[in-house]
């Protein structure tokens, strides 16, 4: 096997990063600070980073060594967008490290020795400092093709967007959606801490992207806060890029606060409603009350709140079409 290393800064020919730049940073370190401590230590945490590129190899060894322990999370790898498995810490005695070996042929569909798309996922919850990828002797490693969407489209919100508490980081909603449109996407998910603080706001209106996913109302802690910061957050963004598609999105854990969750259902509706009567055409709202449909909801949490794999398909499964349209309607195409 030949190994390819990806450390901070450096990126071997040909293997491409997407989702976080070459120190594994979602956003720059010199934004985070004037944003929030929490927001600070998360943001080199790689949740929705990618290594994309193009090999013939029959299978792919992963080590990734990390900078803090973590045994939650693991990094994922898709071949020709099969799910081919998931690289973690086996035990508590190893955990500051992933390692094993894939198989890049997980379907009869696709040949050992063809050209296969090879996308790998990054771990969401754990600091990354170094990532060792091993290939077949001799396999080549080509570019990977553009995505459909290569502009970004970014996700703003919670520990369901940064993809708690799936150990799968290619299997939260986040992925599913962007992987099903084709797109290129940025995670700013931050557990506990998406707080739509005016820093925060002003840094997402400044970035080129295709559409922007606006998903942080868990983090509010009260309703008060909620009703104070979404129409700002959402005018500031709105007032920076007027063509951005924007899609706003309630939570979906509403069971164990229902009357709760109607009053902030309301308030993020009242911000899409006053955008729709100022002729705003480029805004939509997916309703966190239908996201986890009405049959068998507790199959779709893993603890009355974060989403299990089920919950977080049928968060994709409702997301994707609204956001499909919306992009279509502002003249993108995706899959």
């Amino acid at each position: 096997m030949t190994d390819y290393i990806i450390e901070k800064g450096k990126l071997p020919q040909n293997m491409k990063l997407y989702g976080v730049d070459e120190n594994f940073y979602r956003m720059p370190k010199s934004v985070a600070e004037t944003v929030s401590p929490n927001v600070l230590n998360m943001c080199n945490q790689p949740a929705g980073g990618r290594v994309r590129f193009k090999t013939n190899s029959t299978k792919i060894g992963i080590k990734a060594e990390l900078i803090d322990s973590c045994i939650n999370s693991g990094i994922d790898v898709l071949s020709n967008g099969i799910y081919c498995g998931k690289v973690r810490a086996d035990d508590e005695d190893n955990e500051t490290y992933y390692e094993g070996m894939l198989s890049l042929t997980p379907s009869d569909d696709i040949k050992a020795d063809s050209i296969k798309d090879i996308t790998v996922f990054l771990p969401r919850i754990v600091h990354v400092s170094k990532i060792i990828l091993s290939l077949d002797d001799g396999a080549v490693v080509l570019e990977p093709d553009p995505y459909l969407i290569e502009k970004p489209i970014v996700w703003y919100g919670s520990s369901i967007t940064h993809g708690g508490s799936s150990n799968s980081p290619s299997k939260c909603y986040v992925a599913l959606v962007s992987e099903m449109l084709g797109a290129n996407h940025v995670n700013l998910g931050f557990g506990g801490s998406a707080l739509a603080e005016k820093e925060m706001a002003e840094y997402i209106a400044s970035l080129d992207m295709t559409a922007f996913i606006m998903d942080y109302e868990h983090n509010s802690p009260s309703v008060d806060y909620l009703r104070k910061t979404h129409k700002p957050f959402f005018d500031i963004i709105r007032k920076a890029q007027p063509d951005l598609p924007i899609l706003m999105i309630s939570r979906p854990d509403v069971d164990r606060e229902y009357m709760r969750c109607c009053t902030t259902r309301r308030i993020i509706m009242d911000t899409f409603h006053q955008a729709l009567d100022n002729g705003d055409t480029k805004v939509d709202y997916v309703d966190g009350f239908y996201l986890w449909g009405n049959d068998n909801r507790e199959e779709c949490t893993v603890d009355g709140c974060h989403p299990s794999e089920k919950g977080f398909q049928r968060m994709a499964d409702t997301t994707y079409p609204r956001l499909k349209r919306l992009l279509a309607r502002c003249g993108i195409k995706c899959k």
